[in-house]
């Protein structure tokens, strides 16, 4: 299963995905790409992809928060908290916590149960891809290849999503320049 950075990544290429055309305005990348990073929307997206492993602190991991029925909660809980607001936050919450679903799904899973509870509260069973997209990461620290491994998993996490967060800021921002105008034929000027 993905690190919280790869979570992170997978809520901030939905967050780009679904801000307005030309939502930032620059004409270097860098600035172009710090500019989507300090987004409202790209966070909250960011953040809202990494709440489903809260649920280690009651010991239900994997479980119901780990399911797109979760996320239809958080993005209604996001929509009835904001009413006044567009709904594009909370389809942003609501796909970017769908993508934790999604990479948990096809990463590597190596503690039981295996995979996640996807169709919570449709049903209580387990999915798992095997798909093996995302290296599993460790949680036992005590044993020797800890830093390698989780070094490693979030190495091949930005390597698969930072290129795809970047060409999608790239597409979505508006250049700086002038506009292109139709060419005026000059106009000739009768003499009398």
């Amino acid at each position: 299963m993905p690190s919280p950075v790869g979570h992170a990544l997978g809520g901030a290429i939905v967050g780009v995905a679904l801000a307005p055309w030309g939502a930032w305005r620059s004409s270097g990348v860098v600035a172009t790409v710090t500019a989507a990073c300090r987004s409202r929307l790209v966070a909250t997206a960011a953040l809202a992809a990494c709440l489903p492993d809260l649920d280690f602190l009651w010991g239900r991991h994997s479980m119901e928060t780990h399911s797109f029925g979760a996320a239809v909660l958080a993005g209604l809980v996001v929509w009835l908290l904001g009413r006044s607001r567009s709904p594009r936050l909370a389809l942003a919450v609501t796909l970017a916590w769908s993508t934790h679903v999604v990479f948990d799904w096809l990463g590597s899973d190596d503690t039981a149960p295996l995979g996640v509870m996807a169709l919570w509260p449709l049903t209580s069973t387990f999915y798992f891809a095997a798909a093996f997209i995302f290296e599993a990461i460790s949680r036992r620290y005590w044993l020797a290849g800890f830093w390698r491994q989780n070094l490693w998993a979030v190495v091949t996490e930005a390597a698969m999503l930072v290129p795809i967060f970047v060409v999608l800021v790239i597409l979505r921002r508006t250049r700086d320049r002038a506009p292109v105008h139709a060419e005026v034929p000059p106009t000739t000027q009768e003499s009398s």
